[in-house]
Formats: structure tokens, C-alpha cells, sequence
């Protein structure tokens, strides 16, 4: 599943979308704006709201020369039409909860990092998991909980997850200084934890590094 395009999980037709752009739209559009809004022909977005309006999950209204277009909210799919639209943010939920479910020793941050989280996943693509693991929290049980909240996602999405677990004291420590931590810290989508806590403990970390290299 690439889910910045969770219609891609059923089809990969111009449908998807279409029917996100309209449930997001604040107006009704014109066939013009959906092209521009979906980046696609103009005569491939006409022919898909045309067949969507013919089955009702799509409204026609009139605005002069104009015909302009809107997302049915009355439809009997409309709530399943929602629910795909809104599958990035539940699955991001549906994890945070899991954390907490799942660890004997919650982690002090985790968060979704790498293509999953920037909205760049191609279909081939691993969802990323960083989990930072509590001080006096036994690294073996930690890695077998990061495992199984790993599997869990690999069940809700079909795509392979894989955590990647730092102390602590390495993030804000030795290690932080690392690129893939200032990723995290910039783009992740955070699961359980305090984000700018986070960004505390590295730049801290940060300091000391350089402190040490200073002196």
C-alpha cells in the first residue's frame, strides 16, 4: 500500500483520485479545476466525473456556461469513499495505539520516518518505524515488542516495516548527530512521545559532540 494514494490499494484508475480531490474540495469544481488539482488530461478527468455523476457519487451543478462538480456526501458509499480518503491519518492512529499496547516499556519517542512519512512511498517501498528506548528498559524484550508492533503494521498495510531503535542516551549522546535522526526529528510522523522533547535530546547531544571534539 502507498499510502498517500490509499485508493491504489483497490485501483489505480483516474477514479481515487477524483473522489479525493472532491471530498477535500471546499466548493464545487469545474472539470478544468480537478485536472490541475489531480494532474491529469483534462478529457480523462471529464470522462471519469462524468461516469462517477452516471452512479451518483458525483453531484452536477450548474454555474452559468459552466458545470461544476462536488462529492455526493449522501451517497450510501460516501462513508466508505471517506473512509479511503482517510486511511494515511487512521493508520498513523491505528500505530499509535498499538505502541502503547504492545511495549512493555513504551518508547520515550517513536515515530513513522523515511518515504511513509514524506508521502514519496513507491510501491515497492518498507514502512520505517524509530522507536527510542527508555533508559533501564531491557534491549531484548524492547526489540521483540518493536518487532511485533513492526508485524502488526505489515498486517494493516501489506508492506514490510522495520524499526529502527536507539537508546536514550545515544540520541542524546554519540550518536546524535546522525543523519537519519535529524530525518526523524524533521519529516517523521510521531506514534507516542513528545516531538520537540526529541529535538531537545538531540540538539543536546549535538552540543556534546561538539564539545568534545573542541576540546
Amino acid at each position: 500500500m502507498q499510502v498517500q494514494m490509499p485508493f491504489w490499494a483497490i485501483t489505480k484508475s483516474l477514479d481515487g483520485a477524483v473522489l479525493e480531490v472532491l471530498v477535500h474540495a471546499h466548493a464545487p469544481m469545474s472539470i478544468a479545476d480537478i485536472a490541475r488539482a489531480t494532474s491529469n488530461s483534462y478529457a480523462g478527468v471529464r470522462s471519469t466525473v462524468h461516469r462517477l455523476a452516471s452512479q451518483g457519487t458525483v453531484l452536477r451543478s450548474p454555474a452559468g456556461k459552466l458545470t461544476l462538480y462536488s462529492f455526493n456526501a449522501e451517497h450510501i458509499l460516501a462513508g466508505a469513499v471517506r473512509e479511503i480518503v482517510s486511511a494515511r491519518a487512521r493508520l498513523w492512529a491505528r500505530i499509535s495505539e498499538l505502541v502503547p499496547q504492545t511495549f512493555a516499556d513504551p518508547p520515550v519517542y517513536a515515530a513513522v520516518f523515511g518515504s511513509a512519512a514524506t508521502g514519496t512511498m513507491q510501491e515497492d517501498s518498507d514502512i520505517d518505524l524509530f522507536f527510542e528506548r527508555p533508559a533501564g528498559a531491557d534491549p531484548g524484550r524492547f526489540e521483540v515488542d518493536a518487532e511485533s508492533v513492526a508485524w502488526q503494521v505489515f498486517r494493516l498495510t501489506g508492506n514490510e516495516a522495520h524499526p529502527l531503535i536507539y537508546a536514550e542516551d545515544e540520541v542524546a549522546g554519540a550518536l546524535a548527530s546522525q543523519r537519519v535522526l535529524a530525518d526523524i526529528a524533521r519529516d517523521g510522523v510521531p506514534l507516542a512521545g513528545d516531538p520537540a522533547a526529541f529535538r531537545r535530546r538531540l540538539r543536546r547531544g549535538r552540543r556534546g559532540a561538539e564539545a568534545r571534539v573542541s576540546g
